[in-house]
């Protein structure tokens, strides 16, 4: 049997995305979302929740990219001048030289948790921004966080397909390790990884590329749909197509090709 989530990333960091993300699922594949508590659309992103009642959700733990939601004398050494790093590999750096505390870790993540549950929201799995949760360091401290605050899965496949882009090549093994500590701790993860070479770029024919290469058993699928790639693109310049990758979600092209694949869609509340 071939299931699938459709999670889509960055829930809560622009209007924009948010509502591609809601038209996604209701028009089209998508299954799941992530939220970024510490996003500047978060509040809007609560109200556009309302109008899809059976989309899953998720937190997206942001550790680079944006400010923290821990106040800034509690992390400074994850958020010096009270900023996040700016990307992974700033990120990975400081952790490599021994600049971020555990404890500061442990803080920021819990936080966003904690905003996240406190806007009522009935959290079924946790991702990262960037993919940082995946880091040996980081890890052990999100899986901490999901069991404390009852959420049963996370992202941690043992594979991810295809691994050709620089990103993917430097985060797979970190996940078959992830995935290997996640079921120790007795939390869910998909078997499969799909869609982090595509990135930004999850047009109509790669989707299509990649339903051919879902295997047996439970895979993940991320994308980034979003409307109104200008305004998006004004704020987040990441170069992204999200209006493209959410005419892909809704493609019916797209739908008939799961279905000619017998794959099901699920969401990671139904494992």
């Amino acid at each position: 049997m071939r299931l699938l989530i459709v999670n889509a990333d960055d829930l809560g960091i622009h209007p924009g995305v948010n509502d591609g993300v809601i038209h996604a699922h209701l028009a089209g594949i998508v299954t799941g979302a992530s939220i970024v508590t510490n996003g500047e659309a978060f509040d809007h992103a609560l109200r556009a929740l309302q109008r899809a009642p059976d989309l899953d959700v998720g937190v997206h733990l942001t550790l680079v990219g944006e400010t923290p939601v821990s106040s800034p004398e509690r992390v400074r050494g994850l958020a010096p001048q009270g900023r996040l790093p700016r990307s992974y590999g700033a990120l990975f750096r400081r952790l490599f030289l021994g600049r971020i505390p555990d404890e500061e870790l442990k803080t920021e993540i819990e936080a966003q948790l904690s905003r996240a549950r406190d806007a009522g929201l009935n959290l079924s799995h946790i991702d990262s921004h960037q993919h940082v949760h995946l880091h040996p360091a980081i890890f052990p401290l999100a899986a901490h966080a999901a069991r404390r605050f009852g959420v049963r899965a996370v992202r941690a496949a043992r594979r991810v397909v295809p691994v050709r882009q620089p990103r993917a090549a430097v985060l797979a093994p970190f996940a078959r390790h992830a995935h290997r500590q996640a079921r120790h701790a007795g939390l869910i993860t998909a078997d499969t990884f799909l869609g982090m070479a595509e990135t930004g770029g999850l047009d109509e024919k790669r989707l299509l590329r990649l339903i051919e290469r879902i295997p047996k058993g439970t895979s993940e699928l991320v994308c980034h749909p979003g409307v109104g790639d200008g305004a998006i693109g004004s704020a987040y310049r990441w170069g992204f197509r999200w209006d493209e990758e959410t005419r892909a979600l809704t493609s019916a092209d797209v739908r008939g090709a799961l279905v000619k694949a017998g794959v099901r869609l699920i969401r990671f509340a139904d494992l």
